[in-house]
């Protein structure tokens, strides 16, 4: 057993994954000549709208338990995946949530935030503050209920930080496993960035592994140079939970484009708008409009110009829940 699979079989882990997450080839998408794309699905998880958060809250609430805590906060924007992925899972262990968000709130709830509305979750809705804010807001509120003798949790972060980067790690060993099985030797890994939690669990985990897959890490929000001081970020925390040394820094170990970002986290571009559509239409399968079709676009550009060939395969990370407030009609 590899070091990693050692100390992932030892640290505290909320089991909330069904099993693996399918690995299956793609009718339509990128198929040409010399390229066998498959699809990874983690929008699959088994929990709530499904999504990699799963993987993240494994970990995060796995500590939490470890801890004895009685409540879980998390925060983000009104249709945050990580809020609403947080709440399903605390329905599940039977744990109180509370999220945060950094807006006004709606007269109709629309996806995410009918699901939370569904799942029973308290949630404060403190206008259009910045980020930073809310997050200041969240930690104020946590020592609230701690002088009350309660034990809350703090998902900071969106779930990126070294323990909840674990759970991209553990999902390296997975696909690895997976791809023996099906008899893939070499693999190009296609896989969004936001604020780099994801990424930096595949890379460092990978890494950890030997390296058998090629990573391409598309870029959803920041620049290049932004999104791997992010990642590094993320993998001195994993290395100081773990005690395993990452072979080398990020750009060593992954390729990171943020051609396809657009204006960044939130904001079209054409197409990323058009891959919407297109995807269902030759797949069957849904994403959303600002993130995940970011990472297609991508995809499907380094097939077309012949940068990736041979097994090419789409990280897909979810985010099914804010489709349904992305569309007025």
């Amino acid at each position: 057993m590899e070091p990693l699979e050692e100390f992932l079989a030892k640290v505290p882990r909320a089991q909330l994954l069904p099993g693996p997450t399918p690995l299956h080839p793609m009718a339509r998408f990128c198929v040409q000549p010399g390229v066998q794309p498959l699809i990874k699905r983690d929008d699959m998880t088994g929990i709530g709208p499904g999504g990699n958060k799963i993987r993240s809250l494994e970990f995060l609430l796995g500590q939490a338990m470890a801890e004895g805590c009685d409540c879980v906060l998390a925060a983000g924007p009104e249709q945050s995946n990580l809020c609403t992925l947080t709440a399903a899972v605390c329905a599940r262990l039977g744990l109180a949530c509370e999220l945060v968000h950094n807006s006004d709130r709606p007269e109709q709830a629309r996806g995410n935030l009918l699901l939370n509305r569904l799942l029973g979750v308290r949630s404060h809705f403190l206008g259009p503050v910045s980020g930073e804010e809310r997050n200041v807001w969240m930690e104020k509120l946590s020592e609230q209920y701690r002088q009350q003798g309660r034990r809350p949790f703090v998902v900071r972060n969106g779930a990126s930080t070294g323990c909840g980067a674990l759970g991209y790690a553990a999902a390296a060993v997975e696909l690895q496993k997976q791809c023996r099985e099906m008899g893939i030797s070499s693999l190009t890994l296609f896989a969004p960035g936001g604020n780099g939690g994801v990424a930096a669990g595949l890379v460092y985990g990978n890494a950890l592994l030997g390296g058998p897959f090629r990573i391409v890490v598309v870029s959803v929000e920041d620049e290049a140079p932004v999104l791997e001081a992010h990642m590094e970020t993320v993998i001195r925390q994993a290395e100081a939970i773990t005690g395993l040394p990452c072979p080398a820094p990020v750009h060593q170990l992954c390729t990171i484009t943020d051609q396809y970002r657009g204006g960044g986290w939130g904001i079209n571009t054409p197409d990323s708008a058009e891959m919407v559509a297109a995807f269902a239409r030759m797949e069957g399968i849904f994403i959303e409009n600002v993130y995940t079709s970011k990472v297609l676009v991508g995809m499907e550009d380094w097939v077309r110009t012949g940068k990736a060939t041979g097994a090419v395969c789409y990280l897909h990370t979810g985010g099914f829940g804010s489709l349904f407030s992305q569309y007025e009609e």
